[in-house]
């Protein structure tokens, strides 16, 4: 028995000798691995694998796991581009409609650039003299007037909002009465109330709050019928021989996309006569 247990013994040492021997022989930076060092790390891999696989599983359906994320963002960033899509189409259907039952010739442009230092004075478009586009021209959106064109380059031109009225010509208006059409200037704009000013109003005009105020034929810049707003508020003017007339405007400032230059043939004639006799008149003098 004695020797028996002493036998075992001797086997039990060579084994452990020739297990770190074989251990030694396999320990460095080897891409393959031999030996009992193979067999540790494959038992070591089989558990692993054992309770790791549930866990990735489980993280890979997680919609915070890093392989979800990507494609959540995709949808996300595809969803906002459809909804962008949406509104422009619903935009440009807007504008059609508005052509369709305004017979008017207009130049389809874009809102380019808009500087936040100026954001209700100046809007730049997409289209300029290469286009057609000419200074003073009319710029509407579907939902009525907001400015004219004030200078143009050959792609782009920069645009004046009927917000910004500090450097503008007037406009002359008009309030569409149930009875009678009542004649004005619009001579400013007031930033607080958010309201046009039309000005030189008879006393002696009837005016109702919800009237519409359109431009007038009258204008050498704007064509007849072009809706500016609505009538919000009337006071007495200081000198008590006119009424002030508060106008809502009808389109919308803080958001431009899409507008349309209006090309009218007499007010472009109208403004290459003004040139002429200007032009004429200054000869003149000299």
């Amino acid at each position: 028995m004695r020797r028996n247990e002493a036998h075992r013994i001797l086997i039990f040492v060579c084994l452990v000798l020739l297990l770190f021997i074989s251990v030694g022989m396999t320990r460095g930076e080897r891409g393959v691995l031999v030996g009992p060092e193979s067999w540790v790390k494959n038992t070591v891999a089989v558990i692993e694998g054992i309770f790791y696989s549930p866990v990735r599983s489980a993280l890979a359906l997680s919609p915070s796991s890093e392989a979800a994320s990507p494609k959540s963002e995709e949808i996300a960033r595809l969803e906002a581009k459809l909804k962008e899509l949406q509104r422009e189409n619903e935009e440009l259907k807007k504008q059609w409609g508005y052509a369709k039952e305004k017979p008017i010739d207009y130049i389809a442009a874009r809102v380019a650039f808009r500087n936040p230092d100026r954001w209700h004075n100046r809007v730049v478009i997409n289209r300029g003299k290469e286009d057609g586009v000419e200074p003073k021209m009319p710029i509407v959106t579907s939902q009525g007037l907001i400015g004219r064109v004030q200078s143009v380059t050959g792609h782009m031109a920069d645009v004046q909002l009927l917000t910004d009225m500090g450097d503008g010509p007037s406009i002359a208006a008009m309030i569409q009465g149930e009875k009678e059409e009542v004649l004005g200037i619009i001579e400013g704009y007031d930033a607080l109330k958010k309201r046009l000013i039309l000005k030189k109003v008879a006393v002696t005009a009837k005016i109702k709050a919800g009237e519409p105020v359109v431009t007038s034929r009258l204008s050498d810049i704007y064509p007849g019928g072009i809706l500016i707003g609505t009538v919000a508020e009337i006071k007495l003017g200081e000198s008590g021989a006119e009424q002030l007339v508060y106008v809502k405007p009808s389109a919308t400032f803080e958001q431009l996309d899409y507008v349309m230059v209006v090309r009218d043939p007499e007010k472009l004639q109208l403004n290459q006569h003004n040139n002429e006799v200007q032009s004429k008149t200054g000869g003149e003098k000299r």
